[in-house]
């Protein structure tokens, strides 16, 4: 698949180069990132360039859509949006962000979730599409809920000092957003309806 710049309000996103490997070093060789990831630490630039290399590998496969998260004025590489097959449900793509400790609380997860979202679910063609938070992460769950995600799991994993929340977003609910954004429809409307109509069947 060739994947084409997206563009949003603040940045680009485009396809990672070899030649970030640098930008993302620095984001993965910091402590304070890697503690909200399910990754090891980038110890070398070798661990960074193996990782990239990976990513580009599996995209030309279709398995992996890495995309670099760029400044549109200072044209810096902010963080990294990877979007990545669910190993254990072939019906689902999963999602990985990291960004710059200083930039973070700038509002750039809400900005660029919606786009890779759409990617996803109109490029890609999932079916479901996942992103996975450490549950003291309130901000990145609040953007979650806030996108349309519903809480599918909590659960635990060897070695990370913390409960994980997995927040699912199905194609069925992704259109059904879509639909009523584009007709104007206030969310919970059908459910006001239905409920509306079982109180008069049960008078």
């Amino acid at each position: 698949m060739k994947v084409e710049k997206i563009v949003t309000e603040r940045f680009i996103l485009r396809k990672i180069k070899k030649s970030d490997v640098y930008d993302i070093y620095t984001m993965l060789s910091n402590p304070k990132i890697i503690t909200n990831l399910n990754m090891d630490l980038h110890t070398s630039i070798k661990d960074t360039e193996a990782m990239i290399k990976d990513y580009l590998e599996e995209f030309a496969k279709g398995n992996k859509f890495p995309f670099a998260i760029v400044d549109k004025e200072s044209k810096d590489l902010l963080g990294v949006f990877l979007i990545k097959l669910d190993l254990f449900d072939d019906d689902c793509f999963e999602f990985t962000i990291y960004i710059k400790e200083e930039y973070w609380n700038k509002g750039i997860y809400k900005e660029v979730l919606p786009y890779m979202v759409k990617f996803s679910f109109e490029k890609i063609k999932t079916s479901n599409f996942r992103g996975f938070v450490m549950e003291k992460n309130k901000v990145s769950g609040r953007v979650l809920e806030n996108s349309g995600f519903i809480i599918e799991k909590i659960f635990d994993v060897d070695g990370i000092d913390g409960k994980i929340k997995s927040y699912l977003l199905t194609k069925e609910m992704y259109e059904k957003e879509m639909y009523e954004k584009e007709n104007n429809i206030e969310k919970n409307y059908y459910d006001r309806i239905v409920t509306k109509n079982e109180k008069k069947r049960n008078k």
